[in-house]
């Protein structure tokens, strides 16, 4: 698809350079972290295993496409959603619901809001989002667009953005008409025209952990202390920590 680069006036505004002290005391967080089913950057991976208070297992769905099982999940306090799956058969629904009514939560990254088109559930009362391939008559397709440059501000007071407390200029890979619920608890938004408004949310579910961070396509982003301290604060949301 073609790509698009939208430029945005930053004179006015001031840009944060986040501390990256600890979130929490004790034993870091177990995260799995699913990849694969894409193409994706791998920089993300040496980021946050570079973090103390992570401790990251990667599993690959192109080795493995039963990705989520309760063995599986056994032991993680956090799942980093970061592959693409169009199809969720019963035992991966069955696994990742438990995982949440067990006190797990799921922090779902980039390409990861086009998973499980087929499951419902998911996207409409878990997630809160979709990108849609392929317009329905009832669910017009998303668009992406490489190249985006714009600029995230906090949409309100959240443990995921405590630490995000200025607006960020970004370049990443942009989504624009991704079907998004009423229901969600906005954290990041933008005004940036190639780019939905929304850029990072909670779920609608309010008593299962599912966030949504839009960002997260290219190296650079990846290398941004503002960007993983929003991964880490957000997976320690997820946690229950």
């Amino acid at each position: 698809m073609c790509s698009r680069i939208v430029l945005v006036s930053i004179a006015s505004l001031l840009f944060s350079l986040p501390s990256q002290a600890s979130v929490q005391e004790g034993e870091p967080l177990r995260v799995l972290m699913t990849v694969g089913g894409v193409s994706y950057h791998t920089e993300i991976v040496r980021q946050l295993r570079r973090n103390e208070n992570i401790e990251l297992v990667v599993r690959d769905f192109d080795d493995d496409p039963a990705i989520f099982t309760q063995q599986s999940l056994a032991g993680f306090d956090a799942v980093l959603m970061y592959h693409r799956d169009n199809v969720a058969d019963r035992q991966e629904r069955e696994a990742l619901l438990e995982f949440l009514d067990n006190g797990g939560g799921v922090v779902v990254l980039h390409h990861s809001i086009a998973n499980y088109p087929d499951w419902d559930d998911w996207w409409r009362n878990h997630v809160g989002g979709l990108y849609v391939f392929s317009g329905d008559g009832k669910l017009p397709p998303s668009r992406y667009f490489a190249g985006f440059e714009g600029v995230a501000v906090k949409a309100g007071p959240h443990p995921v953005t405590r630490r995000f407390n200025r607006a960020w200029r970004y370049m990443d890979e942009s989504y624009e008409g991704l079907w998004i619920s009423k229901d969600v608890t906005p954290l990041l938004r933008t005004t940036a025209f190639g780019s939905d408004e929304l850029l990072a949310w909670i779920g609608p579910s309010d008593r299962r952990r599912v966030a949504y961070i839009q960002p997260g396509h290219d190296a650079r982003i990846m290398r941004a202390p503002v960007y993983l301290n929003l991964l880490e604060d957000s997976l320690v949301w997820a946690a229950g920590k």
